[in-house]
C-alpha cells in the first residue's frame, strides 16, 4: 500500500527531520536522490511500524554543490538512528561531488540505471510523465526492490588516472582524425578527384604529400616528385606507384587551385599529421603503463592491442569484476535481443544499450581478426547465413553482422580466457574439434532452416 505523494519541493536547509520519531529503530530507509547540473531533489522512503503502508516525505531540493554539506548532516542524522541506502541516477559527472561526499560521510550509495527510472515511471503512479520529484520518488522504490547496484566513490590511482586520461586523449585525437578526413575529401574532390583511387585518405604518404606541395599542380611541376614520394612512404611506394601519382597529378580534372586553396589542404594535412603523432605519443605511453599494470590487462592488450584493450579496461572495467560472460557482453552492449509478436518474429541484432566508444575500438580490432584464420573462414561462412538478402549482395549485406558476431565471440572468450586464467585459443572459438578450415568462394549460400518459433 502505498501513500500518494506531493511533489512540491521544499529547500534542504527547512527539513525538520520530524518523521524519524514515526520510523522504527534500526529499520531500512531509502533515499533517492535525482541529479540535476544545479538542483538535487531527493526523496525519502520509510514503512511506520506494525503497518504495511510506504510513506515518502515531500522531496527536497538542494543547491548542487553548495549545499551538499548540508544534505550529507541530515542524512547522517537519519544514519544515526537506521540503516540507510542512497540511491542515485548514473547521469554522468554531476552526481560525483555527491557521491564523494556521501563516501567520506560512511553513507551506503546504489546505483539505478536510467532506463529502469523510465520504464518505471507509469508503473509507480499510473501516469507516464516524468520530472525531478517524481524520479527520485522513483529511484527510491527501486532501490527497494533490490533494483540497483552498490555504487561507492573510489579514488583511482595515480597509474590508473594517467591511463585514464591517454585513454581520454587517444579516443578525441581518433574523433578528431575522422572529422578532418571528411574535410580533406571534400577538398580533394574539387582539386584532385583521381588520388583517392592510388592513395587512401587515411594514408600518411597522401597527408605528407599535400603538407608539401598543397595539390597536384605543384607536384606535378617538382622534378623531384618521384624521390620525395619515396622518401614520405619510407620506401614502402615503389617507382611504378609513384610515377602513377605523378600522371595522374598532371592530367587531372579537379579545379585549379588558387594560394589560399593550396594553404586550406595543407593546413589540414598538417593538422592531421599532428593528431595521428599524439595518437602514437599516446598508445606508446599506454603501452608502458599496461606493461607495468595486472597481468590480464596485459594479456589482454596481446589479443586486442593496445587502444583497444586500454579503451575497454577503462570504459568497461576488469573482466574479472563480472559474475559471467553475458554480464560482461551485456555491459559492452553486445548482448542479442529481439522484437517478435504474434506471427511476426523479428531478427536478432544487438541492444546497443552499452558504451558505443568500447564496440567502435572492438570493431576495428575485429576487423583485424577476420583477416587471419581461423576466424577468417568462420566468418566468410557466417556471411552467408540467414537472412534477407539481395541476389549478388549477400556478402555485402551480412559482412557487418559477421563482424559483430566474431566481436561477440571474441569478448566470451576473452573473459573465460582472463577470468578463469586459461589459454586464449580462437580454434575453440571460431570451429569445432575435428573439423578442417577451408577457404569459402562466394556462391550459392548454404541451406537455411527455419527458426521455430517458441
Amino acid at each position: 500500500m502505498q501513500q500518494s505523494i506531493t511533489y512540491k519541493a521544499v529547500p534542504v536547509k527547512n527539513v525538520s527531520l520530524r518523521f524519524l520519531k514515526n520510523v522504527a529503530r534500526r529499520s531500512t530507509i531509502h533515499v533517492g536522490i535525482d541529479i540535476g547540473k544545479h538542483k538535487l531533489y531527493i526523496v525519502v522512503r520509510w514503512t511506520p511500524p506494525r503497518s504495511r503502508a510506504i510513506v515518502y516525505e515531500h522531496p527536497w531540493f538542494v543547491e548542487n554543490t553548495r549545499e551538499i554539506p548540508e544534505l550529507v548532516v541530515k542524512l547522517r542524522k537519519i544514519m544515526s538512528q537506521n540503516k540507510l541506502i542512497v540511491g542515485i541516477e548514473s547521469t554522468g559527472s554531476y552526481g560525483d561531488p555527491l557521491r564523494q561526499a556521501l563516501g567520506d560521510a560512511g553513507v551506503v550509495v546504489h546505483q539505478v540505471r536510467t532506463k529502469l527510472t523510465h520504464d518505471y515511471a507509469e508503473i509507480f503512479d499510473g501516469v507516464p510523465s516524468q520530472h525531478d520529484g517524481k524520479d527520485a520518488a522513483v529511484i527510491a522504490e527501486l532501490v527497494s526492490q533490490g533494483k540497483s547496484t552498490p555504487w561507492p566513490y573510489v579514488m583511482q590511482s595515480d597509474t590508473e588516472n594517467e591511463m585514464r586520461y591517454h585513454v581520454w586523449k587517444l579516443m578525441n585525437t581518433h574523433k578528431e582524425i575522422k572529422r578532418l578526413q571528411g574535410k580533406l575529401e571534400g577538398l580533394l574532390a574539387r582539386y584532385w578527384p583521381e588520388i583517392t583511387s592510388v592513395l587512401p585518405l587515411t594514408s600518411l604518404t597522401l597527408l605528407k604529400l599535400l603538407k608539401h606541395y598543397g595539390g597536384p599542380s605543384a607536384l606535378f611541376a617538382d622534378k623531384e616528385s618521384t624521390g620525395n614520394i619515396h622518401r614520405f612512404s619510407c620506401g614502402r611506394i615503389r617507382e611504378e606507384k609513384s610515377q602513377i601519382i605523378c600522371r595522374i597529378a598532371k592530367q587531372t580534372n579537379g579545379v585549379r587551385q588558387g594560394i589560399w586553396d593550396l594553404q586550406a589542404c595543407r593546413e589540414v594535412a598538417v593538422c592531421m599529421l599532428e593528431l595521428h603523432k599524439q595518437s602514437g605519443t599516446c598508445k606508446k605511453r599506454l603501452k608502458v603503463l599496461i606493461e607495468q599494470s595486472c597481468t590480464p590487462l596485459q594479456r589482454m592488450a596481446k589479443i586486442l592491442g593496445v587502444g583497444t584493450a586500454s579503451v575497454i579496461w577503462c570504459r568497461i572495467g576488469d573482466p574479472r569484476r563480472y559474475h559471467c560472460s553475458d554480464a560482461w557482453i551485456k555491459a559492452m552492449g553486445l548482448n542479442l535481443v529481439e522484437r517478435s509478436s504474434g506471427e511476426y518474429q523479428s531478427e536478432y541484432h544487438i541492444s546497443k544499450r552499452g558504451d558505443s566508444e568500447t564496440r567502435r575500438w572492438l570493431y576495428m580490432s575485429s576487423l583485424r581478426w577476420v583477416q587471419e584464420s581461423p576466424v577468417r573462414e568462420w566468418y566468410q561462412r557466417k556471411k552467408f547465413q540467414t537472412g534477407k538478402k539481395i541476389p549478388g549482395e549477400e556478402h555485402k549485406r551480412t559482412g557487418g553482422k559477421a563482424v559483430v558476431a566474431v566481436m561477440r565471440k571474441l569478448m566470451k572468450g576473452l573473459w573465460y580466457a582472463l577470468v578463469r586464467d586459461t589459454p586464449f585459443d580462437p580454434k575453440k572459438l571460431f570451429f569445432k574439434e575435428g573439423t578442417q578450415c577451408k577457404d569459402v568462394t562466394p556462391g550459392k549460400p548454404p541451406s537455411r532452416k527455419k527458426r521455430k518459433m517458441s
